[in-house]
């Protein structure tokens, strides 16, 4: 830590981070548009226009190292028409086209231009209009709006390892294009989106859909593989309509990959809100009623999945089978890649496309057995009732007879159809808890979604099913009668 001064008042600072970054620390904001803490500095923007006391010109807070005793101007006068006068050269020839635009809302330009424009230009000639254009699967960009800061270029190289985007001819022409004839198809197409400070760069799949202040926000962690990056959920209406990710600079994390940010038509679409039993639509006294008694008769049973449910989950289900009074195995591991650690399919994505294998291993929610030898004793009839938690039956099952499945899912697949039981459960986003990631980090999430009333989560299921198993035990007779 040193001690810096910023418009005459002391701030002690990590000197370990930029000048921007540390200000923002003591509590004094620097507007800029090119930098990023994630990438190099080029101090294209000339937004973060500084006064540094010794040095007679401004200086870009951005390329300014921290060290002890220095001392700096945010708010004088030179520096508050400089930053008026960079503002007015990058409105000349960006369109007015807030009210059509998606990133309304959102906009570090329209920020910026509220704090530290004169608001009004003096630029009278037309504005140039360059055609849109489609330069990838899910990406568009408008090159009105582009103010050439060059962070794109920067992501892609520096971030994704691809060169896809380049910085063509000069002054009053200059555009970000393509650099290749093939169209970008990689897996952060959003996160271009994403840091891009204005409008230029937009995805199809959320192009038009709401605008920002429609949604209700709430933390949360992205389940779609064992990395957890920290999200906020997007909800408006009661649907998931994006993920947008959390900075947390401490642990390193800036970015959402495509497969996790898009991934959201399942919490909207064909989801399961009915009991089955034998592939028909049923009710869930008959369900639970049912696979209740069966517990109460079985030697020993298995729950197969868990690594999409959160830890407070996980444990809440133990417990419950604990108090059973059955010799019980749980595996939450269903896949080659939840037996080692998770490998890197980008510098987001892993292998492991399931939010908690990790806390499943930390809750002991796994066997020494493991799937194969679990799935061998299943093939001979060693166990009674086979409880698999959102994972594909078909898949990790084969060749087990189906009278002994019950399968606890979120959406409505051919397994509902094809087990003996299926039960409805919440979605992650329809509960607050934690995942654990690879690296050990316990990470929360908040409710975001309310469930359709009567809708139980997996935990809520098997504490459903031990009280009814007890009370079965406890009145045999009742029991007995009511079967007969």
């Amino acid at each position: 830590m040193v001690k810096i001064k910023i418009d005459g008042i002391e701030y002690e600072v990590d000197e370990k981070k930029n000048l921007i970054s540390a200000a923002k620390d003591a509590g004094v904001d620097i507007p800029f548009f090119c930098y990023h803490p994630k990438l190099s500095v080029v101090g294209m923007c000339r937004m973060c226009l500084i006064e540094i006391e010794g040095i007679p010109r401004l200086q870009v807070a951005c390329n300014t190292k921290v060290t002890e005793g220095l001392s700096i101007i945010t708010k004088s006068d030179r520096v508050i028409e400089a930053r008026e006068g960079t503002m007015e050269f990058l409105l000349a020839n960006h369109p007015l086209d807030c009210p059509v635009c998606d990133k309304a809302g959102e906009c570090q330009l329209q920020d910026n231009s509220f704090k530290e424009g004169k608001g009004n230009s003096r630029f009278t000639l037309e504005k140039r209009n360059i055609p849109q254009e489609e330069i990838g699967s899910n990406l568009i960009i408008n090159h009105n709006r582009c103010i050439v800061c060059y962070r794109c270029v920067r992501f892609e190289e520096e971030m994704v390892g691809e060169s896809n985007l380049g910085l063509f001819e000069r002054g009053y022409h200059s555009i970000i294009g393509l650099a290749k004839e093939e169209p970008i198809n990689h897996n952060y197409q959003g996160a271009l989106a994403d840091i891009c400070p204005v409008g230029a760069l937009l995805n199809h799949k959320t192009l038009f859909k709401s605008r920002v202040w429609w949604y209700k926000s709430e933390d949360s962690v992205c389940p779609g593989c064992s990395t957890g990056c920290k999200t906020y959920t997007n909800v408006r209406d009661n649907k998931m309509f994006r993920y947008m990710p959390r900075i947390d600079e401490e642990k390193d994390q800036y970015f959402l990959c495509d497969k996790g940010r898009f991934n959201v038509d399942w919490l909207n679409t064909n989801r399961l809100f009915s009991f089955y039993k034998g592939g028909e639509v049923s009710v869930s006294t008959t369900v639970l009623d049912e696979i209740s008694e069966k517990i109460s008769r079985s030697k020993k049973i298995a729950v197969i999945g868990g690594a999409h449910e959160s830890d407070q989950n996980l444990k809440s289900i133990k417990e419950s089978l604990s108090k059973l009074g059955v010799a019980f195995v749980t595996e939450a591991r269903v896949s080659s890649e939840q037996y080692k650690e998770p490998e890197q399919v980008d510098f987001l994505y892993t292998t492991d496309k399931r939010p908690n294998t990790r806390g499943a291993l930390d809750s002991g929610f796994v066997s020494g057995e493991g799937i194969d030898s679990i799935r061998s004793a299943a093939i001979k009839g060693e166990f009674d009732l086979i409880f698999v938690i959102k994972e594909k039956v078909s898949e990790i099952l084969a060749g087990v007879p189906s009278e002994s499945i019950v399968v606890l899912e979120t959406n409505l697949t051919e397994d509902v159809a094809s087990a003996k039981y299926s039960v409805p459960i919440k979605v992650y986003s329809e509960q607050s808890g934690s995942f654990t990631n690879k690296k050990g980090w316990v990470q929360n999430f908040n409710k975001s979604m309310e469930a359709p009333k009567g809708l139980s989560s997996s935990a809520e299921i098997f504490s459903l099913l031990e009280k009814k198993t007890l009370e079965l035990r406890s009145n045999p007779k009742e029991a007995a009668v009511g079967n007969s």
